[in-house]
């Protein structure tokens, strides 16, 4: 079966070749994984980040995110591993890290195969999801968290907007909301938050879930800046819920969902 070739790989392989991510990046890597020396006294350099694995994982990551590598499409080792110039090994481990991310799941008879998303696992999803930013967004409301981080990923909203990029503006309003978790003085949110990044990222772009206009996204990410720096966390608590519920409605009706089976809006009534 290893001649068989899925759908979208031809234009996942094109762009490995546009961002010149190809055999001789790749081989440039383990050439510099080399040159790592032991120092005197017997002490070892730091290992550098860029790592082979590292960047074989990116690049599949990326594809499967972006729809590259499409919704059910194998994963097949032998193509990967010839499409991006390395060994099996890479694309193994690769590969593996993705099913521990939630991105790609085994099947029987047919191995690794890129996940697809039911109504029922966005639901699952987005519940988790209001669970932990509305406890974030009320902690940041709380310690006056610093908002500059927020609105810079704003401003790259705006700036794919009017690039009329739909990708780079999903991928902003994910790294806000990550931005949101980090700032908000608990880590332990934010390390929950960067569990589900890729999952969004995936099930956002490959359903193509945009704003009908694209500069909508950065004025209801404006709203939300606002609502934190007002000092009412309950007040910021809903406007983020409400953020979060309408993007994903439509999407659970559009892949046979009931949206009702989302947890409702909470209303907070402030203390007194």
């Amino acid at each position: 079966m290893d001649d068989y070739v899925e759908p979208g790989r031809a234009e996942f392989v094109e762009r490995l070749k546009s961002v010149n991510l190809g055999r001789q990046r790749l081989l440039s890597t383990v050439n510099l994984l080399g040159s790592v020396m032991a120092t005197p006294a017997g002490r070892l350099q730091p290992a550098p980040r860029s790592r082979l694995a590292d960047v074989v994982y990116d690049q599949i990551r990326d594809g499967v995110i972006q729809g590259l590598l499409p919704l059910g499409s194998r994963l097949i080792e032998t193509q990967l591993a010839s499409d991006l110039g390395v060994s099996r090994g890479p694309i193994r481990l690769a590969i593996q890290r993705l099913i521990e991310e939630g991105l790609v799941v085994e099947r029987p008879h047919q191995g690794a195969v890129v996940r697809e998303f039911a109504a029922a696992d966005l639901v699952d999803l987005y519940n988790v999801r209001l669970g932990i930013e509305t406890v974030a967004i009320r902690l940041a409301t709380r310690i006056r968290m610093d908002v500059e981080p927020l609105r810079a990923q704003v401003a790259l909203m705006d700036a794919g907007a009017e690039a009329g990029d739909a990708v780079a503006v999903l991928r902003h309003e994910v790294e806000f909301h990550l931005a949101l978790c980090e700032g908000c003085g608990n880590r332990l949110l934010a390390n929950m938050f960067r569990g589900l990044e890729g999952q969004l990222l995936m099930a956002l772009t490959q359903d193509d879930v945009v704003h009908e206009d694209l500069r909508e996204a950065g004025e209801i990410h404006r709203v939300l800046i606002a609502a934190i720096e007002s000092g009412d966390e309950y007040a910021a608590a809903e406007a983020l819920q409400q953020d979060v519920l309408s993007a994903v409605n439509l999407t659970i009706s559009r892949l046979g969902g009931d949206p009702g089976s989302l947890l409702p809006r909470t209303t907070y009534r402030s203390a007194d």
